[in-house]
């Protein structure tokens, strides 16, 4: 059954990155807004084996608030019911938006420092393109670090707009700040580095590309991406001093759930 305040929403355009993965825009109810960062439900209604049923599962944001349209980055999950089906939308088709906003990866909540870390995996890229369209964060943390890990080169996208975050006097071209991107390609030889982020974070290779410490007292990080990899990135900053924000106590540390 289709939630009682979803919403149908006309997709606009599509970006495909390579089979499988892409970027969709849709247009955007006029009373809806979010904060970067956050993340809805998409769905959709079809026959399934089973018969016709209505599933929904989580994305974030890859747009800003003041967007015209709500953009996001999705990957075809080998089975996935929703996935497969978003990623089959052509521009003037529509699936279901559930307007209710989750998720707590918000820079807002670990304030302080002077560099911010921005860790992804796949598709666990998208919030962060939102949070680095955002001028306040670049005010916030004048030195930005993002680092995204795909298994091959093909999946590496929206690379236009990081070229932006280096060139734009709004982002890491202004004299104050400065961005740094730290592709990670694990399963093919590249001019990138390979190891998965929590063996890069370990060694301090990740550190020596980037050419910044990852130091608790300066650094905030913010994490999104598969399950495994967060568990095991945030075991081994645990060990380097930093902590997620818990019951009014300041952290350093956000992560976020691709599932």
């Amino acid at each position: 059954m289709i939630p009682q305040k979803a919403v149908p929403i006309k997709l606009l355009q599509k970006q495909v990155w390579r089979e499988g993965l892409v970027s969709l825009r849709f247009e955007k109810p006029d009373s809806f807004t979010f904060k970067p960062g956050q993340f809805v439900r998409l769905g959709i209604e079809k026959d399934f084996a089973e018969g016709a049923a209505y599933e929904g599962r989580p994305y974030s944001m890859a747009s800003l608030p003041e967007d015209p349209f709500l953009e996001f980055f999705i990957v075809e999950v080998q089975g996935g019911r929703v996935s497969g089906a978003l990623t089959a939308l052509e521009p003037g088709q529509s699936c279901y938006l559930e307007p209710e906003l989750w998720g707590s990866m918000l820079p807002e909540r670990i304030p302080g420092g002077n560099t911010l870390w921005c860790i992804s995996s796949g598709t666990g890229l998208a919030p962060f393109m939102s949070i680095l369209q955002d001028e306040s964060v670049w005010k916030q943390w004048p030195n930005i670090v993002l680092v995204h890990s795909v298994r091959f080169s093909e999946d590496l996208a929206y690379t236009n707009l990081i070229q932006k975050f280096t060139d734009d006097s709004r982002f890491g071209a202004n004299p104050n700040n400065s961005f740094c991107y730290v592709p990670v390609i694990t399963r093919e030889a590249t001019q990138f580095l390979s190891q998965r982020i929590p063996a890069l974070i370990e060694s301090g290779d990740l550190e020596a590309t980037a050419e910044r410490k990852l130091d608790p007292v300066k650094s905030r990080v913010l994490l999104c991406g598969n399950p495994e990899m967060l568990k095991s990135a945030r075991n081994v900053l645990k060990t380097k001093g930093f902590v997620s924000p818990r019951r009014g106590q300041p952290g350093n540390l956000l992560a976020e759930n691709l599932w």
